[in-house]
């Protein structure tokens, strides 16, 4: 069988499926970290769930996608976007695009879109298959043979390669990575460690680990006094984790939508215990055995645990960095998201 690579997939949506109209705009990392629960440039392996919408620039076998579509952030992409071949997969809302072939799958609900051939598949929404269709079953609006006549499906295809999510996404973990402590402070008490926040002006605390990052994560207590901060970013700067903390008085979801992990050198990375905050790794393998409460990006993914939405809302940074327009860009846009979700929360 014949595996669509990324290179002939753009190709493929360019020649045969898209007009001029149906071009979609790029993502910014913003627009990425808001729209996105999980973002795997390589492979996804998946015993478990993601909440949110899920994009995989190779192939996904396991796991179900898309679980709380009615929370999941508004996007052009589909639930579930695998840029190669899916398998034993489930799509429970918004859909999927698959770049190769799909198989042993369920896509619950909304239309779905296969550059490849599918087998014992069930569609409850309409479906494009453009190869074989095997033991396959067209419920709900059936099979669509026309791809340029379902306008949803043309925009999530549109959708599928309009980012260069790997060269967004390790621009921004860069970015961060230069930035200078903001005087926040780990404490370190026996096995514990409690996090400090100390916030500049514009509500953004930085932590530099790098120091003590060695010691740090091999620890079995993480305790945070967030000070208020607006947004805190965590820069580490170790190859290889395997953290067994736990985030103590459920702190792993309080700090799920303010804090940035960026690991940015890690090429490895398994967290066995609930884990709080959105996760930047771009070039690491993740494994994790338990929830994580946020965004993850990384390079591969063997999931055994589930992965929560929990939106970043919050501003990154004001300070002199490479690229700073985009940064303060990304710093007003995310500012107006958090007092968007402060005024929902005191209003709800």
């Amino acid at each position: 069988m014949k595996l669509v690579t990324t290179s002939s997939l753009v190709a493929l949506f360019v020649s045969q499926f898209l007009c001029a109209g149906a071009q979609a705009a790029p993502l910014s990392a913003l627009e990425v970290l808001q729209q996105f629960n999980l973002v795997a440039f390589g492979s996804v392996n998946s015993t478990s769930h993601v909440d949110g919408r899920t994009y995989v620039g190779g192939s996904v076998a396991g796991g179900e996608y898309a679980g709380h579509p009615s929370s999941t952030p508004a996007s052009a992409y589909a639930g579930l976007t695998v840029g190669g071949s899916a398998s034993g997969v489930t799509v429970n809302g918004l859909g999927a695009v698959i770049g190769g072939s799909i198989a042993n799958s369920t896509i619950n609900s909304g239309s779905a879109a296969v550059l490849g051939s599918s087998s014992n598949v069930n569609f409850n929404g309409g479906a494009y298959v453009a190869g074989s269709a095997s033991g396959t079953n067209f419920n709900g609006s059936g099979r669509i043979n026309d791809l340029s006549s379902n306008a949803t499906l043309q925009s999530e295809v549109a959708a599928a390669t309009s980012t260069n999510f790997r060269s967004v996404l390790s621009g921004l973990s860069d970015q961060l990575s230069q930035l200078s402590s903001t005087g926040s402070s780990v404490t370190i008490d026996g096995n514990r460690a409690v996090f400090t926040a100390l916030a500049n002006a514009s509500g953004i605390a930085v932590f530099d680990l790098t120091g003590i990052d060695t010691t740090l994560f091999k620890l079995a207590e993480f305790a945070f006094d967030t000070k208020g901060a607006k947004t805190i970013i965590f820069n580490t700067d170790e190859k290889t984790y395997n953290i067994s903390a736990n985030f103590l008085g459920g702190s792993a979801s309080l700090v799920g939508a303010v804090a940035i992990w960026n690991f940015y050198n890690a090429t490895s990375l398994t967290l066995n215990n609930q884990f709080g905050g959105a996760i930047l790794a771009t070039d690491a393998a993740l494994t994790n055995f338990n929830n994580i409460e946020g965004t993850v990006v990384v390079n591969s993914l063997t999931q055994r645990g589930e992965i929560h939405q929990q939106s970043l809302t919050a501003p990154v940074s004001d300070q002199q960095v490479p690229e700073p327009g985009s940064l303060a860009l990304l710093l007003g846009a995310l500012a107006v998201l958090a007092a968007r979700r402060k005024y929902a929360s005191a209003h709800h």
